[in-house]
């Protein structure tokens, strides 16, 4: 190959997309605590948004993209958002619905000496609720079960984190378990606070009627088994004195 073919070549590779990455956050990404495996992650989801104009990647894209497992993606991710160099933010798209984004803003504001801001409590994405809640990182699988709720079943954010309430109440830390009370709660065409707080406020009085009505059943069960025994009693049994009960047992005719 001659020189001007060379140069044909590396024409048309620098004509190809490029992502622009700064310097300094190459030199120091050691210092920001993030792994090799962190660092691709993050350079994926930045390749992402310059070059394909994607703002989310679903755990399968984001690990096929960095040569790794779903699942692997899906907690690298995780760890980004709990070590404060990744958010997962919201906003409404141009149809008016919500959507999740990822959000580099925290890396820059690392990689700019920004000061801490000042604790305050602030609203959890749903991910990092389910994970302080299950006490553990979630699986790829599970953030892929979140993202379906909100995209696909189209719940809002607030519903699921009132499912996710309702889970951790009964003591029953299931996916599976949420799903069911966020299928019933569509299915009772559930939309707002307050229709959600009726229809709780329904099902316990259900319950409560449901109690009640089982205590009346047994007492009066009770009841009859008590007047049954009384009713089979024979002569003898209900005028005996118990003071005789020797002379009973010696004349059992008497």
């Amino acid at each position: 190959m001659n020189s001007s073919e060379r140069r044909g070549h590396a024409s048309d590779f620098l004509s190809a997309s490029f992502v622009s990455v700064p310097f300094e956050w190459i030199a120091r990404f050691t210092e920001l605590g993030l792994t090799p495996d962190e660092f691709m992650v993050l350079l994926q989801i930045l390749a992402a948004a310059q070059v394909q104009h994607k703002e989310l990647l679903s755990p399968q894209e984001l690990g096929d993209a960095c040569g790794m497992s779903a699942d692997a993606a899906g907690t690298l991710v995780s760890g980004l958002v709990s070590k404060g160099v990744l958010a997962i933010g919201e906003r409404s798209d141009e149809n008016g619905s919500q959507c999740n984004f990822f959000d580099l803003s925290p890396l820059w504001e690392k990689l700019q000496g920004a000061p801490e801001p000042t604790p305050e409590p602030k609203r959890l994405d749903p991910v990092s609720l389910f994970e302080a809640e299950f006490g553990r990182p979630l699986s790829g699988f599970e953030c892929e079960q979140i993202r379906q709720w909100m995209e696909r079943d189209e719940h809002p954010e607030w519903l699921i984190v009132e499912a996710l309430r309702e889970a951790v109440l009964t003591n029953k830390y299931s996916f599976k378990y949420i799903d069911r009370v966020l299928y019933d709660w569509q299915r009772n065409r559930i939309r707002t606070k307050q229709e959600l707080e009726n229809y709780r406020q329904s099902f316990r009085d259900r319950a409560k009627a449901r109690e009640e009505a089982a205590a009346g059943l047994q007492s009066n069960t009770k009841r009859s088994a008590s007047a049954a025994r009384t009713s089979t009693r024979t002569p003898n049994q209900e005028t005996r004195d118990e003071r005789y009960a020797a002379f009973y047992q010696l004349f059992p005719e008497s």
